[in-house]
């Protein structure tokens, strides 16, 4: 029989914690490198958010690994979201500045590619596409979003796995009880 109670606490707190300190990680200038050591900024994120998910949990209530990559997860979406978000606000995206921005970044860096004997055709292939690729803002932010969700998700998933170990309850068996003293 299970004598343990059936309702867990919401996730919902925990799971935005999470996936705000992973935007933040992300975007904010110079702690977003941190993400550069295989995401690490996203797993601790991860594990922030299984940290606070794990403080809400009865005493009497086992807390599993499936239980830390589910927070993980869940806090790797929100943190996708918003970071993408975020990101196409940063870099202004939206604003009708931006396409002379692309085309000025873009002449830089073609004409160092033809200083390279780059195959001119590849180079305008490439112009031409990373062109109409920022004319749609929307387009850009969906293949943003689709990437980074990937990303977050999977390594929120490994972060959560991490944090659900760290803290998972320690069931001991029977047999390995220590022996009750009488007074």
């Amino acid at each position: 029989m299970n004598d343990y109670p059936l309702e867990k606490p919401s996730k919902l707190l925990p799971v935005l914690i999470g996936g705000g300190a992973m935007a933040a990680v992300s975007v904010i200038p110079v702690l977003n490198l941190i993400n550069c050591a295989c995401c690490a900024g996203i797993m601790g994120a991860a594990v922030l958010g299984v940290w606070f998910y794990k403080k809400e949990f009865p005493a009497d209530t086992p807390f599993t690994i499936g239980d830390g990559a589910a927070i993980g997860a869940l806090s790797g979406i929100v943190g996708a979201v918003l970071s993408s978000f975020l990101q196409m606000i940063t870099l202004g995206a939206f604003s009708s500045d931006f396409m002379f921005t692309i085309e000025d970044e873009l002449d830089e860096v073609f004409a160092q590619a033809e200083l390279q004997a780059t195959d001119p055709a590849a180079v305008e292939a490439i112009r031409e596409f990373v062109m109409q690729l920022a004319s749609t803002p929307m387009l850009l932010f969906l293949l943003g979003l689709v990437v980074s969700l990937v990303l977050y998700v999977g390594f929120g998933a490994l972060g959560g796995l991490i944090g659900g170990n760290i803290f998972k309850t320690k069931i001991l068996p029977p047999g390995d009880l220590p022996p009750m003293q009488n007074s």
